[in-house]
């Protein structure tokens, strides 16, 4: 346990409350029992729920570790934890703040053998759900839900309705045994039956699974769920109205009645009953647990008085179905701040013809106010209903030059060079794929004289012969320039070299190699256009998802073009919280994924009868209704959600709020107005479409969806600044090398050395995290974590990997003898650590601490092979990473650390260090220095001969000295 120091609570506890409204200072003050904290829009609940438990540590309530925290997504978990950090400096590693799927995830793999689960049990995202099902398709008892003519023309939907069993914590038993009696349910039963006994054969489980699995756990284990119940003495949800059932059971499970249990949630911004999530659960809290004490946010510190009373207008049509209805509370908004000297503006309403016309006039209203200096690009927002309503927005925005960001998709089918990528894999699959040979053919990677490759294109498809044919074997009477022979062959000795090599490489690694050899990394990074760093961060992505593949046992390219499609078919349409937003460009974004954030100006558009709202689309495969566990809402729920989407939507602007619709969407039909747009803005009539756009302005946009032209300033770094001792050496070895690793994140084939020394780690860390628990791991199993854990990924070829291979698992043997004759017990194994200087925050993990009576010897493993004494501790001396062990220990705990340990496991030398406190104020200097020259955007090139010979990126550094 982490204990906090004295001190602190005189450091944190005085300004916790400043600046709070009284709703506010009475939720953050709470001082026991559940606690319901209805959270209007925009009424500061991140603020409240950090300075809940950052006043629950001052007041010496609860340690860290008493705490937990649980959000709905990754990126409100890292808010959240990056709020505490800021109003608790130091003493809070122990603190668990995530998301419901994580913290499942860690309670069944800490409980691994009591689930029956391996410990290596890999979580499937929904598009390798889809995957794993297809490769098992005729494995599963299937019928009317695999027809012979399209076999998997359900296969999604199968995938859902599994899901949304999971989500009510319906397990296959549950299932089999209703359907038995209902023979409609039974295809369904017996397929989530086997789909889940294939997954666990496999060693896997899904994302559902990771709730669903936990609840089972407490259920059949109460002394465990007795146990989590004594470490969490207070718990704290977020986004409550957004959880399904099988959350709110674990929730139930880990907080019994009587709990110091927080929740914080708004009815009227529940939008996710389309994947699970009840609104119903917040009634449901109120009848579980006992004198729930209940606080109303309605002071918003975002939106102007009139955006408000325009949402409010909306949102009470779905009355008496709302709480403010039910419970006789007021929940209408008030606005706390405003632009000083500026008159609020009303909520717009600008309606046209055509759709081409409504996106035109709005990026001509979000041109006019940039260029007249009012405002920033990264100040707008483009909110549309669903993905494929942006495309006329890009196509207009482009049409003016205007930098534009959309996080509707994960992009790899709008970004030009992902594209490009992706046919790089298809034509090594299928030399005769004509379409993904022009692709790459006629891309930034060999750029030949377009009149040469469209000569080509135009006889192979002449002599009906595929494009590898025409350029292979060209007939004397095509003509091609000297520039496109050079490099029409260039191409194709690639091609046919990297063929060859994709009997022995992993497609990654192909894809990799082709990047590398031909440049394209190196211009890539090279440049400072958004088009040239979106395409590095896009090859990232793709990169990741190569390397997901291969995770799951997919290594050769013939395997992975045969999903592949259907991977990024669903992808596409996945959850994707990465660079959700630009500061710097203008936003257009699905409703969905604007929840939680907010922008100066916000345009609503395509609003009109049948879009927004949209029709009731029931899912193909419906769960059984007997088995739906949710308090089903009553009226017309897909109406009242869609409204509440709409209120989401409203809410998320500042300052200044357009609606706009077209009458003419695509055909000549003519559509009304959207009702809600009536209820919003209490208008009877429409009015009249402003001047539409130029005959040259409605030419120019026919052009194609592509990321903008225009350079612009490079984006500003994250705040708060976070450092970790990786990102701190990288910079001092070059701070260019920082720039492709920590900000472009510019994709690396990872070494064999980094493969060998990841899987060493991983199988002595959850070795002593094994017997932290009481459980001794034995010598097979011991082996098998290192053998999951390794990757073919970087080795010379099969027989290197073989040998090192080999002398991992000798290493481990001689590890494990070890510490049966002389057993260790570490005290912190894997420990996090996060400390405040200055104005950032530097952010790691300590390998392993050992306690020495009240002292503290750190520990770090090392795979390299030092056999010298006198080395390996030099090797602790002169190590940044180990300097700045000491100094988070000494912030946190209040001294350095009685000594610090490197031990080499291939040779079982261990250097030894002590550190000074000016070894640890030096340290402090180096960690300013970096702090200054990120933050200046200072990343010039510091080549030396040693640093370069060992850098991944000196194939396309063009200051490499190596």
């Amino acid at each position: 346990m982490t204990l906090l120091q004295p001190s602190l609570k005189t450091k944190i506890d005085e300004p916790l409350l400043e600046q709070l409204t009284a709703a506010q200072r009475e939720a953050v003050t709470h001082p026991q029992g559940p606690l319901l904290i209805l959270a209007g829009a925009g009424t500061g609940k991140t603020t409240v729920i950090a300075r809940r438990i950052a006043w629950l540590l001052s007041t010496q309530r609860a340690a860290p570790n008493d705490i937990l925290a649980l959000t709905f997504t990754e990126k409100a978990a890292a808010e959240m934890e990056e709020r505490v950090d800021l109003l608790v400096p130091y003493g809070c590693v122990d603190m668990a703040i995530s998301t419901f799927h994580a913290f499942g995830d860690r309670l069944i793999r800490d409980n691994a053998v009591l689930l029956g689960l391996s410990l290596h049990a890999r979580v499937l995202s929904k598009p390798e759900q889809v995957v794993f099902a297809k490769q098992r398709l005729y494995d599963l008892p299937l019928e009317r839900f695999r027809p012979s003519h399209d076999p998997t023309r359900y296969l999604d939907a199968l995938v859902t309705a599994i899901a949304r069993a999971k989500d009510e914590a319906v397990t296959p038993e549950e299932f089999v045994t209703y359907a038995r009696l209902h023979p409609e349910a039974r295809e369904l039963g017996e397929c989530y039956a086997a789909y889940q006994q294939l997954l666990h054969q496999a060693d896997g489980i899904d994302f559902g699974d990771q709730v669903l699995l936990a609840v089972q756990l407490f259920e059949r284990h109460p002394e465990v769920a007795a146990r989590y119940q004594q470490q969490f003495r207070y718990i704290l949800v977020d986004e409550f109205q957004d959880t399904n059932f099988a959350q709110f059971r674990l929730m139930q499970l880990l907080a019994p009645p009587t709990s110091n249990v927080t929740v914080v949630g708004d009815d009227d911004q529940a939008i996710y009953k389309w994947r699970g999530a009840s609104i119903s659960n917040v009634v449901k809290f109120l009848e579980h647990y006992r004198d729930v004490r209940r606080i109303v946010l309605t002071e918003n510190f975002r939106s102007s008085q009139p955006i408000l009373d325009s949402a409010y207008r909306l949102i009470r049509h779905n009355d008496p179905h709302r709480l403010e209805a039910t419970e006789q509370i007021d929940k209408r908004l008030i606005a706390m701040s405003g632009v000083e000297g500026r008159e609020p503006k009303e909520p717009q309403l600008a309606v046209f013809d055509t759709t081409s016309s409504e996106a035109d006039w709005v990026v001509r209203q979000i041109q006019a106010q940039v260029e007249a200096g009012k405002r920033q690009p990264g100040d707008f927002a483009i909110l549309v209903r669903t993905n494929r309503d942006a495309d006329g927005f890009l196509r207009a925005l482009n049409v003016c030059d205007v930098p534009w960001h959309f996080s509707g998709a994960t992009g790899f089918s709008l970004h030009p060079e992902a594209k490009v990528l992706v046919s790089c894999l298809k034509a090594l699959a299928d030399p005769d794929d004509t379409l993904s040979w022009y692709h790459v053919l006629s891309s930034s990677l060999y750029a030949p004289p377009m009149q040469d490759v469209m000569a080509c294109l135009a006889w192979a498809n002449r002599n009906h012969q595929s494009l590898r044919q025409a350029l292979e074997e060209p007939p004397p009477t095509l003509e091609v320039s000297p520039e496109g022979r050079q490099a029409i062959d260039a191409f194709l000795n690639d091609a046919h070299r990297l063929v060859e090599l994709s009997r022995t490489r992993s497609p990654g690694q192909l894809l990799y190699r082709w990047l590398s050899d031909t440049g394209w990394l190196k211009r890539q990074a090279a440049l400072e256009e958004p088009r040239q760093i979106d395409a590095l961060q896009m090859a990232a992505k793709l990169f990741d998802q190569l390397r997901r593949f291969e995770e799951s046992g997919i290594t050769r390219l013939p395997e992975l073009m045969q999903s592949f499609d259907l991977f990024q078919t669903f992808s596409e349409a996945g959850e994707d919280e990465t660079d959700l937003i630009s500061r710097d460009r203008v936003n257009v974004l699905t409703i969905h994924k604007a929840k939680g954030l907010e922008f100066p100006v916000v345009f609503m558009v395509g609003l009109l009868q049948g879009r927004f709202p949209t029709p009731l689309r029931r899912d193909p495969i419906e769960l059984p209704e007997p088995l739906i566990k949710d308090l089903l809402p009553s009226g017309d729920y897909h109406l009242q959600e869609e409204r509440r989407l709409f209120y989401v939507a409203m809410t998320r602007a500042k300052e200044e709020l357009t609606l706009t619709a077209s009458y003419r969407h695509g055909g000549k039909s003519t559509r009304r107005l959207s009702q809600f747009v009536r209820e919003a803005l209490n208008v009877t009539s429409d009015r009249p479409a402003p001047e539409p756009p130029s005959t040259l302005e409605r030419i120019a946009r026919v052009g194609v969806v592509e990321a903008p032209r225009t350079a612009h300033p490079p984006t500003p770094l994250p705040e708060p600044l976070r450092l970790s001792p990786y990102g701190l050496d990288d910079y001092l070895t070059c701070p260019l090398k920082f720039r492709y690793s920590h900000v472009l994140r510019i994709p690396i084939m990872r070494h064999h050395l980094v493969i060998y020394g990841a899987a060493l780690h991983k199988a002595v860390e959850l070795f002593f995290k094994r017997r932290l628990e009481g459980r001794e791991m034995g010598e097979d199993e011991l082996l098998e974590v290192f053998r999951q854990a390794w990757s073919s990924e970087g080795f010379l070829s099969r027989e290197h990997e073989t040998q090192r291979l080999d002398e991992g698992l000798e290493v481990l043997r001689r590890f494990f003898h070890h510490q049966q004759q002389a057993p260790e017990r570490p005290s912190l194994i894997e420990e996090k650590f996060s400390f405040s200087l200055d104005d950032f925050f530097v952010v790691g993990r300590w390998d392993r601490v050992d306690r020495e009576g009240k002292d503290a010897v750190i520990i770090d493993y090392k795979s390299s092979d030092v056999d010298d004494q006198i080395k390996a501790n030099q090797r602790v001396r002169e190590s940044l990473q180990m300097a700045v062990y000491a100094l988070a220990w000494k912030m946190i705990h209040g001294q350095i650390p009685k000594r610090l340990e490197l031990r080499f496991l291939e040779t079982d030398v261990i250097g030894q260090a002590v550190f000074s406190d000016e070894d640890l104020n030096a340290t402090t200097d180096h960690l300013r220095q970096v702090a200054r020259g990120i933050r200046g955007l200072d990343f010039r090139a510091e080549p030396d001969v040693f640093s370069c010979r060992w850098c991944a990126y000196q194939s396309i550094c063009p200051s490499a000295l190596a």
